[in-house]
């Protein structure tokens, strides 16, 4: 039986164990509190239906990450926000990643992926980014709000990493693919994630801090003629600046956008899901990446720069993140 250990319990990371789970692949979920895995070993992970009706129960195995002795897997998927990659996490991290393992990143922004080659030497890296819609209503149950797709592949770096980091062969990942697929993900291969990443970016650094600050669904920022221009503004920003970092300037790119917020519109972004629950948001890295990415290059980002402002002052967060 394949087996898959996902790093982190919160909404993408119980979606991806309870569905994965169901289809027959052995999960280990390793969580940040031995509670919640003790939980979710004696429970199992239950995904609802976007209407919060049960859809899937599933068995898994579970343990804390500072559990030793989780047992072997082929593959890791670490679906955990920028903010939880703290230097305590990265090296418990490395600890439970043996030399030669493969791992696949689920996170926002851009920066992990340098920031997890520095750290983890000698293993395959590979980044993913999804757009499924998830809400974490308990310590062992995920609402699928909506449906969306997976890319993943070799992951992109950013920044010049000198450690020994194993560029991921595609090949060594599409196993991975197969079961996400055989899960009812929509799940495709790519040998450009660096695109996929940058276009991933360029859109949760619109949606993200604006339904942060309105405290609204996605859909609801197509609403009124207003936030569409503010909408538009910034996202005209946001794509000059990464640009300069290799993203095509492509047409059907503001349509795409829009189009995410339709077929989102009953969800709450990541980021607003963080402020209404008190948690420290992932503004630095997605918004402050921006500006921080503009700086570089000797242009100014004052939309994202404003952003990064505004709602790190709603929890008092260090701007720089």
């Amino acid at each position: 039986m394949a087996s898959i250990q996902i790093i982190g319990g919160g909404a993408i990371g119980l979606l991806l164990a309870g569905r994965l789970a169901a289809s027959g692949v052995r999960v280990c979920v390793r969580t940040r509190t031995r509670a919640q895995a003790d939980e979710l070993a004696a429970l199992g992970v239950t995904v609802q239906s976007s209407l919060g009706e049960a859809d899937v129960r599933a068995d898994v195995d579970a343990a804390a990450l500072d559990d030793e002795g989780a047992g072997p897997v082929s593959d890791t998927l670490l679906a955990v926000k920028q903010t939880a990659l703290t230097p305590a996490f990265l090296y418990r991290l490395g600890t439970v990643l043996p030399p030669g393992a493969s791992v696949t990143a689920f996170c926002n922004g851009i920066g992990h992926t340098d920031l997890l080659a520095a750290h983890l030497p000698g293993r395959s890296l590979f980044a993913a980014v999804t757009t499924e819609g998830a809400l974490r209503v308990g310590t062992t149950t995920v609402r699928h709000t909506g449906r969306g797709e997976i890319r993943l592949g070799p992951a992109p770096l950013f920044e010049p990493v000198s450690a020994d980091i194993t560029a991921g062969d595609i090949n060594v990942v599409a196993p991975l693919a197969s079961m996400l697929k055989q899960a009812g993900f929509s799940a495709t291969l790519s040998n450009d994630m660096a695109q996929r990443m940058l276009r991933k970016l360029l859109g949760n650094a619109v949606v993200n801090p604006l339904t942060s600050l309105l405290r609204v669904r996605n859909g609801e920022l197509v609403r009124t003629p207003e936030r569409i221009a503010l909408m538009r503004t910034l996202f005209d920003e946001t794509l000059s600046v990464l640009e300069a970092l290799g993203l095509e300037r492509t047409e059907g790119l503001w349509e795409e956008l829009l189009d995410l917020c339709a077929r989102t519109a009953a969800n709450r972004s990541s980021m607003l899901q963080d402020v209404l629950a008190g948690r420290p948001t992932e503004i630095g890295a997605i918004n402050g990446a921006v500006t921080r990415l503009a700086a570089q290059h000797g242009a100014d980002a004052p939309y994202n720069e404003s952003l990064v402002a505004l709602v790190s002052a709603m929890r008092g967060e260090d701007r720089e993140g």
